[in-house]
């Protein structure tokens, strides 16, 4: 097996190497060239130093590599089902450490499916160390109230919301850029959710200002609305703007559910989204870093 630059594949034939290096998945990878070109620029991926493996010329595998400042990021790493338990992750990984290493990054962090055993043992034998679990949820919004209100909520499956409190200002939503959204999360969130992910959202990506409130839809075409972020201004936390935000949305959208993925920190933001009535979902995730030596 040798690695070549995933820069040196067009468009096109990376998002069809990425959905069949994860079939039968945890969670469905479509081979759809605009989500993956996409996910490129907005999570910051250098295809230059991505990697795609190869045997005989032919790809099997690949790793997506993402950098912001002195961190690089595991976004993705999958090999085709005919070539799996050949030891061929930690073959594909090692070089990539070695060169984030020598380039001088303080550390390489990843997500990782929790269910999925073998991929958390493979990054723990590679040094990587849990930094905290991120979880998804599912449900109807809960009933209004002043309850804490997170700097941010994150994406995932739900079902259909309860029906909307009686005088809420739908039609003072106003639409703004997510750079908006951006400027009010804090800093050490997950990557996915990040202020500098989030600003770089862009269409069919939306978002939404309601108050003191900001909220960013994955897009507003799909059957269900996919919450991307979230941001409350600080002075205005704890009292109860992200929930109206959300019984807004839903309300300008009926009938249609909103959906958490397994990207929320387990902490208060979690906590937000049991507060308001919602299931934590099967599915959870590790969030691990690797830290390099200086």
């Amino acid at each position: 097996m040798h690695l070549t630059a995933a820069s040196e594949l067009p468009l096109r034939a990376l998002s069809t190497l990425f959905a069949r290096a994860f079939e039968g998945y945890f969670v469905t990878v479509p081979d759809a060239p605009v989500l993956f070109d996409a996910r490129v620029r907005t999570e910051h991926i250098s295809l230059e130093d991505s990697r795609v493996a190869r045997v005989e010329g032919e790809p099997v595998g690949l790793v997506l590599m993402a950098r912001r400042g002195r961190v690089s990021r595991v976004a993705g790493m999958g090999v085709l089902p005919v070539w799996r338990n050949r030891r061929l992750g930690g073959a594909m990984l090692r070089p990539l450490m070695d060169e984030a290493r020598a380039r001088g990054d303080a550390r390489m962090v990843l997500e990782v499916i929790e269910q999925n055993a073998p991929a958390v043992a493979l990054y723990t034998r590679l040094g990587f160390q849990r930094v905290r679990r991120l979880v998804g949820f599912s449900g109807a919004l809960g009933p209004e109230s002043a309850e804490s209100t997170p700097a941010l909520v994150a994406v995932g499956k739900g079902d259909f919301a309860r029906p909307l409190p009686e005088g809420l200002p739908t039609s003072e939503l106003e639409e703004v850029d997510p750079g908006e959204c951006a400027r009010l999360l804090p800093e050490g969130l997950p990557w996915q959710l990040a202020p500098a992910t989030v600003a770089g959202l862009s269409l069919p990506a939306r978002a939404f200002r309601l108050g003191p409130a900001v909220a960013v839809l994955a897009d507003i075409a799909a059957p269900s609305l996919g919450l991307r972020a979230l941001g409350v201004a600080a002075e205005a936390r704890g009292q109860g703007a992200g929930r109206r935000l959300l019984h807004a949305l839903a309300a300008r959208w009926p009938g249609k559910p909103f959906t958490v993925s397994a990207v929320v920190p387990e902490d208060r933001s979690a906590r937000f989204f049991e507060k308001a009535g919602f299931t934590q979902t099967a599915l959870t995730q590790l969030e691990l870093a690797l830290s390099f030596a200086p």
